[in-house]
């Protein structure tokens, strides 16, 4: 059974009920909605088509919006074909000057002769020449289609902008209206930032939608150990880590940026370029097949597929094939043990996945909030847990975190009940039955008290 789990985005590539059925029915078990493209319609439309094929197929579904967050982009103009040696002029787009708009001011207050300037991910590169109020000279370092409203990046540099835009509040009483599970906040560079998002959050009415960390800037990766603290979560967006940072070390960031999740035993997604040749290709290259090997003994909570599926020809063969190669790694690949605090609540886990391993037992546990199957998940137990879960908002919650599935069983008057409840369920559909030893862990209502048991089953 697969323990790492997958997150795809919604594109027009899934703009489909059949497209998002296959999808969840082959794998997915999460589905982020990127707000820096498309409107409410579309979005709310998206959330439709999930609900209703995950509640048709009868499969636990996340639901994760992404803020835009303060981002410098391309205004409107026609795609125009830029060739390298080209002289072109960026201007700001409210400006009389002619050329390439950019959409905010703070660019041309950022950047200084020599600077490196990276457009759509790095599709296009251009070096800056003379520098004017509103508008600058470049030189064209790599040239390529050039479209309107693609991402702009100084590359060492960070754009000194507010943490949240007046988009992101906007989004955000969108995101209190409906369902969401979780939110991925964009350009984090410390922990305040996620402060400022929770709180934005709870003034709309949304005061229990966890919060996952973008680590996308020298910043977010300076200050790291204090966001994996405040965060829910930390995705590894390793597209805008590499347009500040050299190609070549951005191995050992995706390495400490994974370790320290992990040390606070904190969910870690890895995201861009999983599959991304399957954007135009049936099937992965061979690369990126070892790269999701690496990620797996790096010990990643699961995969976020962005452009794959979003855009790409084969949004289902993504997920069949990343659901087939995560299997196939699992059987040879164990994780990266992990250092943890003094803490009691980490050490009584360690002790579940640990005793858990020696004996081969099954783990089952009941969830009163998301606490006891997080830690538990944090090392890696080899097998799932199954966690019963008082509602349908904390089974989604649960349903990123590694190796844990989730199972709606209602609320319980206590622990006891709940894992009597988680049990019952798993024996009547065969997951377990007579002679199996099952460890059962719970925190009580009160999360005064923990209760591990083993047992084997008459």
């Amino acid at each position: 059974m697969r323990l790492l789990k997958i997150i795809a985005t919604v594109g027009p590539s899934n703009y489909d009920y059949n497209v998002i059925r296959k999808m969840i029915a082959t794998g997915t078990d999460a589905f982020r909605i990127n707000m820096s493209h498309g409107d409410q319609k579309q979005w709310e439309d998206f959330i439709n088509l999930i609900n209703k094929a995950s509640n048709e197929l009868g499969i636990t579904v996340t639901k994760i919006a992404d803020l835009e967050g303060p981002r410098v982009r391309l205004g409107n103009f026609d795609p125009i074909k830029i060739q390298q040696g080209q002289n072109l002029v960026l201007k700001y787009e409210n400006s009389k000057v002619d050329g390439i708009p950019i959409d905010n001011r703070v660019f041309f207050s950022s950047i200084e002769q020599g600077d490196k300037v990276l457009i759509d991910d790095g599709k296009v590169s251009v070096e800056i020449e003379t520098v004017e109020k509103d508008s600058a000279e470049v030189r064209v370092i790599e040239g390529d289609v050039l479209e309107p409203r693609k991402g702009v990046v100084i590359a060492g540099k960070e754009f000194d902008m507010p943490p949240i835009t007046d988009k992101d509040v906007n989004d955000m009483k969108f995101i209190a209206s409906k369902d969401f599970d979780y939110v991925m906040v964009s350009f984090v560079r410390n922990s305040k930032h996620i402060d400022i998002i929770r709180e934005t959050l709870k003034k709309q009415g949304a005061d229990n939608i966890g919060l996952l960390a973008k680590i996308e800037t020298p910043s977010g990766v300076k200050n790291i150990d204090e966001i994996s603290e405040s965060a829910d979560g930390i995705v590894v967006a390793r597209g805008d880590l590499g347009m500040h940072f050299p190609l070549e070390v951005l191995p050992m960031i995706q390495k400490r940026i994974i370790e320290s999740a992990r040390k606070k035993l904190k969910p870690v997604i890895l995201a861009t370029e999983i599959f991304m040749s399957m954007v135009e290709r049936p099937v992965p290259s061979r690369g990126e097949i070892s790269d999701v090997y690496k990620a797996l003994e790096e010990g990643v909570d699961g995969f976020l597929v962005t452009s794959e599926t979003s855009i790409g020809k084969y949004p289902v063969q993504v997920i069949i094939w990343l659901s087939r190669v995560i299997q196939e790694a699992q059987k040879h690949i164990i994780p990266n043990k992990i250092d943890i605090s003094d803490i009691s609540e980490a050490k009584i886990a360690k002790g579940v996945v640990d005793l858990a391993n020696d004996i081969g037992a099954e783990i089952l546990s009941y969830a009163t909030t998301i606490d006891m199957s997080r830690l538990i998940s944090g090392f890696r137990p080899s097998k799932p847990i199954y966690t019963g879960a008082p509602s349908e908002s904390i089974a989604k919650k649960l349903n990123i975190f590694w190796g844990v599935k989730p199972i709606i069983v209602g609320l319980s008057n206590n622990e006891e009940e709940g894992l009597n409840s988680t049990e019952n369920y798993l024996k009547k559909e065969g997951i377990i039955g007579t002679g199996d030893t099952v460890i059962e862990a719970a925190r009580s209502i009160d999360q005064n008290s923990f209760i591990v048991k083993v047992k084997q089953l008459l």
